[in-house]
């Protein structure tokens, strides 16, 4: 445990003093004030503003994890060759499961400041239809929609390289935009690319119906397929780092 939180202190350190913490915040703010300053001119009803912005977030987050775990991955590469992960005392999964709680933590925060902070504007501006609870809402299943992405990029990102790290993402944003047509309706519970803009979408949409949430089809299934695969996800990445040597610099 202690192995542990010195990773967690450790590894929290790196991201404030890297190029990541700008990703997991300014990016953010950045993405919320321009869609703000549109929605100041936009004719569009609230809830289709609402209802757009999530989407147009929850499709972008694959992507931001892919870049984030490689940005990661080649921090590690670049300070020694994995060097630190591999010659680290103790169990070698513990430092990964540390650099990954460390991204899990940021990711959360970056949910909060994309939704929750772009709710509190929006609402400012005279968009009171919506409650701020919803966004709290909306933050909270943005993140957990895409909490078997974050370890799922992590490990290809190490295992593989920026390559794949960045490929799996750039296709995982691409499959969100597609699973949220008819494509997706009856498949994008057991696709984790599709459950974060789909959990997004439905809250909206039973806010402005009056339906509740857990009551719409396929939601059950998205929590129980997000548990499922992300116990799943974690004992690979256990067995995974165990038997993981690293890999040579892509540049050489």
């Amino acid at each position: 445990m202690k192995q542990f939180v010195r990773c967690i202190k450790s590894d929290g350190f790196k991201v404030i003093h890297s190029a990541l913490l700008f990703v997991h915040l300014l990016i953010p703010i950045l993405g919320a004030a321009a869609f703000l300053a549109y929605y100041t001119v936009s004719l569009c009803d609230e809830t289709l503003k609402v209802s757009a912005y999530l989407q147009v977030l929850s499709m972008a987050f694959p992507l931001l994890i892919g870049i984030i775990t490689v940005m990661v991955a080649e921090q590690e590469l670049q300070a020694g060759s994995f060097q630190l992960l591999l010659c680290a005392p103790g169990k070698k999964y513990i430092p990964h499961f540390g650099k990954l709680t460390v991204l899990l933590i940021f990711g959360l925060l970056s949910s909060f400041i994309a939704v929750f902070g772009f709710g509190i504007m929006f609402h400012a501006m005279g968009n009171v239809f919506f409650p701020i609870s919803l966004y709290l809402k909306a933050a909270i299943l943005l993140f957990l929609g895409n909490l078997p992405l974050y370890v799922l990029q992590y490990i290809l990102s190490f295992a593989f390289g920026k390559g794949i790290g960045l490929g799996t993402g750039i296709v995982g944003s691409l499959l969100s935009a597609l699973l949220l047509t008819g494509l997706g309706d009856r498949i994008w519970p057991f696709l984790p690319w599709s459950i974060a803009t789909r959990f997004c979408s439905i809250l909206v949409e039973s806010k402005a119906t009056n339906r509740l949430f857990l009551n719409n089809p396929g939601v059950d299934k998205g929590f129980l397929f997000i548990l499922i695969s992300s116990t799943i996800l974690i004992i690979v990445l256990k067995l995974w780092s165990e038997k993981w040597e690293g890999r040579k610099n892509e540049a050489n």
